[in-house]
């Protein structure tokens, strides 16, 4: 079914620009997170094989997120483009339908043209036939114009759907990594202001936002382990993070571990990310142990209600189960793509990006002072 001059009536061009206007604000912050990636993701100093891994990745991911501008690009034109013609298109539909009504006749919804004169009354045949003549001639004239705007407005359309579908974006790519194009977007402001912290500053700040994001996920606060990895440079290759979960939470000399990797502190989007990601672990691992819980009171809420609320599935539970019982990892001879795919890292870095693009510099700087 083609668009009827009904519909077209009620185009407006102004949702087209707003829309423009915010895909240009996005493309600002994708050209930068795509120059920063390019830059910043993999230190040239970085050596080893897990180095040449991070930058094949890095040059895979800066690929994608290029041809994802390049889309934005070719959208954002087509809007602007189209708010012209659609704004062009309003006032063909009013000047048509405003000639009609001075001419007494009126265009339906589905484009028909309608004589709604009074009825005439006539001296002659011959003015009665020219009378006919001259409405008949009105009448097609207006069919005319809907029909020049109708085609009009289907080619505006068929542009923009044509646009739509073919620029996508990088979740539609169908690319293994989809779910991670970079470690996020942290606000710049945040940045420098890191940059003027030292690192104790820096490690108190991350020891507060890891207390507030684990009681935000409803898990205890882990011991923070900065050694682990101390040795582990950018020369040989390195880890930013891991988590060590406790597997006896009866056992109150125990407790859940999250190590971090000081030599990345000079970088806060990385150590950031980290923080969340490492803590979304801790939360797949406490709602395995609520999903496998089956025994509580009749007056007690199942305790897997909690992560449901959260959007956390009992499917996925499991199958987070399942793969931290054939965990994938380099050291124990799987390949990195096998560790990048598997479902828990899939989650976490989804965690991990969500929690950087979503921190503002209000937070930032209350929990900097509360760290204090």
């Amino acid at each position: 079914m083609g668009i009827t001059f009904g519909q077209v009536k009620s185009w407006k061009a102004a949702p087209l620009g707003t829309a423009g206007d915010g895909i240009k604000a996005d493309l600002s912050k994708l050209e930068k997170s795509r120059d920063s990636l390019e830059s910043k993701g993999v230190p040239g100093s970085w050596k080893g094989i897990s180095a040449e891994a991070a930058r094949a990745h890095r040059n895979g991911l800066v690929q994608q997120l290029t041809a994802h501008i390049a889309n934005k690009q070719q959208m954002q034109k087509a809007l602007y483009s189209a708010e012209t013609e659609v704004e062009a298109i309003e006032r063909l539909a009013d000047a048509i339908t405003e000639r009609a009504a001075a001419q007494q006749f009126t265009v339906g919804d589905d484009g028909a043209v309608t004589d709604v004169s009074p009825t005439q009354t006539f001296d002659s045949q011959a003015e009665a036939d020219d009378f006919t003549s001259r409405r008949k001639t009105i009448a097609e004239e207006l069919a005319h114009d809907v029909s020049d705007l109708l085609t009009r407005a289907a080619s505006v359309d068929a542009t923009l759907t044509g646009t739509m579908s073919s620029s996508g974006n990088i979740e539609d790519s169908g690319d293994p990594h989809e779910d991670s194009a970079e470690d996020g977007y942290l606000d710049p402001e945040i940045a420098a202001r890191w940059d003027d912290l030292s690192d104790d500053e820096r490690r108190a700040v991350v020891e507060q936002m890891t207390e507030e994001i684990a009681e935000a996920n409803g898990i205890d606060a882990p011991n923070i382990d900065w050694e682990e990895f101390a040795d582990d440079t950018p020369e040989g290759g390195i880890t930013y993070g891991s988590w060590d979960d406790d597997d006896n939470p009866l056992n109150p000399f125990d407790g859940s571990e999250m190590n971090l990797n000081p030599n990345v502190l000079d970088d806060p989007t990385q150590i950031i990310d980290t923080v969340a990601h490492e803590l979304r672990h801790g939360r797949q691992y406490e709602a395995i142990r609520d999903e496998n819980d089956s025994f509580n009171w009749w007056w007690q809420d199942d305790p897997f209600d909690e992560h449901e609320d959260d959007g956390i599935t009992r499917d996925q539970a499991n199958e987070w189960e399942e793969n931290f019982d054939d965990y994938k990892s380099t050291s124990k001879g799987d390949t990195y793509e096998d560790y990048y795919d598997q479902p828990v890292e899939v989650d976490a870095r989804r965690a991990g990006r969500d929690y950087v693009n979503g921190l503002t510099p209000e937070e930032f700087e209350r929990m900097l002072e509360e760290s204090r």
